[in-house]
């Protein structure tokens, strides 16, 4: 397998013709600049972070938060996506393919909103530690959940949750926190259990969903990334987050493994929570990237060479999204 260069024109183009979309499209919104975070990088070791510093909310008018309601739809269920590493990139095709299936959709940019506009996704990708990404993504994802569900421009009881890789760890931990009165269901791509744990319980359906040639972040040449692990020494145990693996499996137990994604499900189902596995051919980490399927491996901040394959072939995607609404439909 090649190696993964280090940018694609296309995906950028993309992103950017999307982010630029006119402001007349958007609901009236009321700002809450209060909530930006003023978060710094610190260096941890040569080209590689964690972060520190006043951690912030949700503004629905920092400039990279989209949303949408569909035009006819009164009181639209509504999709909110929690992008991974990468940034709001990374969830910009998958907030694209529900507003097409007609839902209501919020996408964010959590770094942005935590005081880091302007870096590129590579950099928070392979520069910055899970632990760090995770912990700003999850404030503002909380944070905007909880500014969602007062609106009423959408159905407030039928609120949905997607997210990608350290996304999807977010929303995995929001399945423990979250009100089944308003959010239906959770839908997790490429789950990594490294950063700030899993929940022990969960109070709403999860979706754990996997491309069959998902090796993202995995050391192993052979590994994939439902077997995933670390040594607990990466995990941190952080405030609002629902009690979960990190509270043993932390700095404080180095050299104990961090518990993989089907262990943490088979567990997770034995204390009576709903997780549903689904497995994809033609599937990379992140079906919707923006640059279709791209097999390889990639050098990370900390000198790690590690699995980098991302995308999905066409039919590979299609049928993901007929999976995921086939999952909506069946927690209403």
């Amino acid at each position: 397998m090649g190696r993964i260069g280090t940018g694609f024109l296309v995906a950028a183009a993309l992103s950017l013709a999307f982010l630029s979309q006119p402001a007349a499209a958007q609901p009236s919104v009321t700002c809450l600049p209060q909530e930006r975070g003023a978060m710094e990088l610190v260096p941890i070791r040569a080209n590689f972070h964690t972060v520190e510093g006043r951690m912030g909310g949700f503004d629905p008018c920092e400039s990279k938060v989209q949303f949408r309601l569909p035009e006819g739809s009164a009181n639209p269920a509504l999709m909110i996506s929690v992008h991974g590493g990468g940034g709001i990139r990374d969830v910009l095709g998958s907030d694209e393919a529900f507003f097409q299936q007609g839902f209501a959709t919020l996408v964010f940019d959590a770094y942005a909103m935590q005081g880091f506009p302007g870096r590129d996704s590579l950099f928070w990708t392979r520069s910055v530690t899970n632990e760090a990404r995770q912990r700003m993504i999850y404030t503002t994802a909380l944070a905007a959940y909880r500014w969602a569900i007062q609106r009423r421009d959408i159905d407030n009881s039928r609120i949905y949750l997607f997210g990608i890789s350290n996304g999807a760890a977010v929303v995995a931990n929001l399945a423990g926190l979250v009100d089944p009165a308003h959010v239906k269901g959770v839908i997790s791509e490429g789950v990594t259990p490294i950063g700030l744990g899993l929940p022990d319980e969960i109070r709403v359906p999860v979706m754990l969903a996997f491309g069959k040639l998902d090796d993202f972040g995995n050391a192993d040449p052979k590994g994939l990334r439902w077997t995933l692990s670390d040594d607990c020494r990466l995990n941190i145990e952080f405030p609002s987050v629902p009690a979960g693996s990190s509270r043993y499996c932390n700095r404080s137990t180095p050299g104990r493994r961090i518990p993989n994604a089907l262990k943490w499900a088979e567990a997770v189902k034995q204390r009576g929570g709903t997780v549903e596995l689904a497995y994809f051919e033609g599937m990379a980490h992140n079906a919707f990237f923006l640059g279709g399927l791209r097999l390889g491996t990639a050098t990370w901040g900390n000198g790690q060479t590690l699995g980098a394959s991302v995308g999905a072939t066409d039919a590979a995607r299609k049928q993901f999204l007929e999976a995921m609404l086939d999952f909506i439909a069946r927690n209403p």
